[in-house]
């Protein structure tokens, strides 16, 4: 590994690290916007969809494991977006009484 390579490397958690807190300051301010819940919510999820992203690719070291282990999270985070989607079509449906 070159010197380029170990600079870079050792500054890039710091720019992670960086923009989730751009993210989280972010998400709290589109919190006191009125935007309706339908897009707040989309709103929501997008902007925890890419922290967690980060997260797992850069502190949890996703981008260095195994091709099937990057496969089985991606059935798992497919598993779970089929699980938000059937529960808010479910309550976006309903008859509120």
């Amino acid at each position: 590994m070159n010197t380029h390579e170990q600079i870079q490397g050792s500054r890039l958690p710091f720019f992670v690290y960086f923009a989730l807190i751009f993210l989280t300051i972010a998400t709290v301010l589109l919190a006191g916007l009125d935007t309706g819940n339908t897009v707040s919510i989309i709103i929501a999820m997008s902007v925890a969809s890419i922290k967690a992203a980060l997260v797992l690719t850069y502190f949890m070291h996703l981008n260095h494991e195994p091709m099937i282990f990057k496969l089985f999270l991606g059935v798992a985070f497919l598993t779970l977006l089929a699980i938000f989607i059937l529960t808010f079509s479910d309550y976006s449906f309903r008859v509120l009484s």
